[in-house]
């Protein structure tokens, strides 16, 4: 999973797969299991901590981490090596305009097939770990389409319109599908934790202007053995397959 990097806090580090790098953006592919940035219970051993000891192993400034990731889930990071990169994506963060999707295998099987899910989400007070659709939250927005069912699972791709904690979990457990693997919307977790180790969720990809060029930009972390292999157990790969051929048509 790359090269090994100088050791931070008590454990050697590894240096994450770099997806994209130029003079303005480093852009990585966080293996599920790793913390995004130092925490409280995580004060050390986390992808900033990873990405931080490469860059400077590599004698370049520390960059700007711009969103982040449940520890669990996998998929695309940002980081900006500029100034005026961290301004331009922040600004497209605020405006909405960036587009981030999402590949989920969820336990369940939504209709209508493609919909938006408008439902506040706040903070359950009696559990701070879980997000709770409530009209009393915050409003949040996800985009859904199903790619491919089998049983009672399903895969399904989601774009988020907003940012808020854990949305992706919380919106599609709300509608009867909580992501398979995840312990804490999952009433049936223990029947899925045979193939599903970990939350099946991936930050797929990662679209927006390039601060630089002012391009359109668009960046695709690959699957994960371990979801892969949850597709293939559940049938659902067809649907992942049709995804990806239909965008190189």
């Amino acid at each position: 999973m790359g090269n090994p990097i100088p050791p931070v806090g008590d454990r050697p580090l590894e240096a994450p797969p770099i997806l994209h790098e130029d003079s303005e953006l480093l852009i990585v592919d966080k293996p599920s299991g790793m913390v995004v940035h130092p925490a409280y219970k995580h004060p050390d051993n986390t992808l900033a901590d990873a990405v931080f000891a490469r860059q400077a192993a590599c004698n370049q400034p520390r960059p700007w981490l711009l969103h982040r990731l449940d520890r669990d889930t996998s998929g695309v990071v940002v980081f900006a090596k500029t100034v005026g990169a961290r301004r331009h994506l922040v600004r497209q963060f605020e405006l909405r305009t960036v587009d981030k999707r999402y590949l989920a295998i969820v336990s369940g099987l939504l209709d209508p097939a493609s919909g938006l899910i408008d439902a506040p989400l706040q903070r359950d007070p009696t559990n701070r770990r879980r997000t709770l659709v409530t009209a009393e939250g915050q409003p949040a927005q996800t985009w859904y389409q199903v790619l491919a069912t089998e049983g009672n699972y399903s895969l399904v791709l989601a774009i988020p319109r907003t940012g808020r904690t854990h949305q992706l979990r919380a919106h599609l457990s709300s509608l009867g599908a909580p992501v398979v693997g995840d312990i804490c919307y999952d009433e049936q977790h223990e029947q899925s934790a045979v193939i599903a180790p970990r939350v099946m969720l991936h930050a797929w990809q990662f679209a927006c202007t390039h601060p630089l060029t002012r391009l359109p930009f668009r960046i695709t972390a690959p699957l994960p053995p371990d979801m892969r292999l949850c597709m293939g157990v559940l049938k659902l790969g067809a649907g992942f397959e049709c995804l990806t051929g239909a965008m190189n048509t």
